[in-house]
């Protein structure tokens, strides 16, 4: 029992009423006589400045939660079985290049009088991805939904009720898929980007995978790994679209006007959910780059890498590891993303205090 003022006779927590003490839920004091619940994921909230730690929470939260509801481990294979996919038909696309004519590129005219390359091979194979990523996200919003209330639904229910938003979710997918087509396109065209984009496959994915990693795998990985990167953006910037269609029966427009409208609410929120992401990011980047700059580590030291008696069984492990890590770890994360993508809907949408969910605030007395 702790005292806030002494010339108030304040207590926090218990309203002093004699002979009997009440206990009440522990809150956080911000006015007198007014409280707040906390925030899911994180502690009690403020509306000003320092939101990024509720964001923090949050996405601390899902992680946890991923782990120890085991029934999600099925959205993260059902993500694993798309990430496959997306691997294989990218694998295929890099060394069959001549099959398939009519799922040639076309030109597409921009500004001053230049063109863009558009793969339609590239955006079928996007198409299909994006749309399954979408509805296994739309599962994961209507369990984690479901699970706020006494009757929580089966992975097969959720689905089926993702199914229910079939038309609006595949509008939202397709423009995802030609947005993603367009963005790696200009990608790849762009001399200055390009350079970057080289310079950190060397650092990476170079050395000594050149040694361990067949030509059409390292390949596969290449463009794979790009075109996940850029999909994560969009899912990023589309974060409240998907919630809005399934929770409350939205369009593609009216869903994507409310996206903003959200985002806009919850900004230092989605800062600290991102500060997670970038730290799990940075630290597989890290074991990635030491990994790939192993021979300058080694004062390049290549029987190290040749010879079975030396490191050469290390290696392939190491590099085999990596890549099987960063899949793990892609499939993981959009399951995760899911879960706070659907705790971040619900403090947007929540009319009280921002923190709050359900917009609730709950009163104590506190007597003199």
């Amino acid at each position: 029992m702790t005292r806030v003022s002494e010339a108030a006779a304040h207590w926090l927590g218990l309203c002093r009423k004699a002979p009997v003490f009440h206990a009440a839920p522990a809150l956080m004091l911000f006015g007198p006589g007014t409280a707040h619940a906390a925030r899911p994921g994180g502690s009690g909230s403020d509306p000003g400045p320092g939101r990024v730690r509720h964001g923090i929470g949050i996405a601390t939260a899902s992680i946890r939660t991923l782990f120890r509801e085991k029934h999600l481990l099925w959205f993260l294979l059902l993500a694993g079985l798309v990430l496959v996919f997306l691997f294989a038909a990218e694998g295929w696309s890099v060394t069959h290049t001549d099959s398939l004519p009519l799922l040639s590129s076309i030109w597409i005219p921009s500004g001053n009088s230049g063109l863009i390359l558009f793969s339609m091979r590239l955006f079928l194979i996007e198409a299909v991805c994006i749309s399954c990523f979408t509805g296994l996200l739309a599962a994961v919003v209507l369990e984690r939904n479901a699970a706020r209330t006494t009757v929580p639904v089966t992975i097969r229910k959720a689905c089926a009720g993702a199914v229910a938003h079939a038309f609006p979710l595949a509008a939202l997918s397709v423009l995802m898929a030609v947005a993603a087509t367009v963005a790696f396109e200009l990608l790849s065209q762009s001399q200055f980007l390009g350079r970057i984009i080289f310079s950190l496959d060397m650092a990476f994915f170079n050395l000594p995978y050149a040694y361990y990693v067949p030509a059409g795998i390292s390949a596969m990985y290449y463009f794979s790994f790009k075109i996940m990167a850029i999909n994560i953006l969009l899912f990023l910037l589309a974060l409240y679209v998907v919630p809005g269609m399934v929770l409350e029966g939205k369009g593609l427009p009216t869903a994507l006007a409310g996206a903003v409208t959200l985002m806009k609410k919850t900004w230092r929120e989605l800062v600290g959910c991102t500060l997670v992401l970038g730290a799990i990011v940075l630290c597989t980047g890290a074991a990635g780059l030491l990994i790939g700059q192993s021979p300058q580590l080694l004062n390049h030291d290549y029987d190290f890498f040749l010879q079975l008696s030396r490191g050469q069984v290390l290696m392939t492990v190491a590099c085999y590891g990596f890549l099987l890590t960063c899949f793990l770890l892609m499939a993981a994360g959009y399951t995760a993303a899911g879960v706070a993508v659907s705790d971040l809907y619900h403090v947007g949408k929540s009319e009280g205090l921002s923190g709050t969910p359900d917009g609730s605030m709950k009163k104590t007395e506190h007597a003199s």
